[in-house]
């Protein structure tokens, strides 16, 4: 069975792959406020900037568009909740494709990061304030960024196996669904013991300090642009705008 794609790191040398951890996360959180709190037409133009992203970079736009059927349905449900609540189509659709695009966002940051980078990263400017203790929480996040890729695969894994042996989600919704949840909960345990006990074989000490990759001039200016933007975003709150 082939892998899922999404939440997945893939090999590939592009723009964003050579950007600092810490400078794309900046980026997804500024991007994240900035469409939350934009109004009127300029959502929707906003709500393109990820795809652009995706297509220069060559994501697999039509895999993860059959990986994302959950946050798909998750966003018509938001578009009828949001009607059914009295507001206009037009702020249905923009609280809706802005989700779409955050989340599209979250996608090229995982799908250019790897997890022990990321980790390394924010563990290191954290350091500066909480000391030792930001290694510990950077170790929590490796871990969990890795088995987030390992839940997928075996939750999809486990789906086809259980269709192959015959077993019908339609015959007994209930019943399948709470045999996969068990079976993806027990996998899950296992793995996460099997990746903690390798660290532990290699004498892992989750307190050492750790080295991050460099900065490069284009990670200070998105991350200069970044703090402008979040600035002007509070101004802007502030004096009720």
């Amino acid at each position: 069975m082939a892998e899922a794609l999404i939440f997945h790191y893939r090999d590939n040398d592009n723009f964003l792959t050579r950007l600092n951890p810490n400078t794309k996360l900046a980026a997804l959180i500024t991007y994240s406020l900035l469409i939350m709190n934009t109004r009127g037409n300029a959502a929707f133009f906003l709500a393109f900037l990820p795809v652009i992203m995706a297509l220069l970079i060559k994501l697999p736009l039509r895999e993860y568009a059959k990986e994302s059927l959950f946050f798909i349905i998750i966003s018509i449900l938001m578009i009828i909740t949001a009607v059914l609540s009295g507001q206009s189509m037009i702020e249905a659709l923009k609280s809706s494709i802005s989700f779409l695009a955050m989340i599209l966002a979250s996608f090229l940051l995982t799908d250019t990061t790897m997890p022990d980078e990321m980790a390394r990263s924010l563990g290191s400017a954290l350091s500066h304030i909480m000391g030792s203790l930001a290694y510990v929480l950077s170790t929590v996040m490796e871990v969990t960024l890795s088995m987030i890729p390992l839940i997928i695969d075996s939750a999809i894994g486990m789906y086809e196996a259980r269709k192959a042996r015959g077993a019908s989600f339609a015959s007994h919704p209930l019943r399948f669904l709470t045999e996969l949840s068990l079976c993806i909960l027990s996998d899950l345990i296992d793995k996460a013991e099997i990746y903690v006990d390798a660290l532990y074989s290699r004498a892992y000490d989750a307190g050492q300090r750790r080295y991050c990759a460099p900065y490069t001039p284009q990670d200070w200016i998105i991350i200069a642009i970044c703090i402008l933007t979040i600035v002007f975003i509070t101004s802007l709150k502030i004096i009720g705008v």
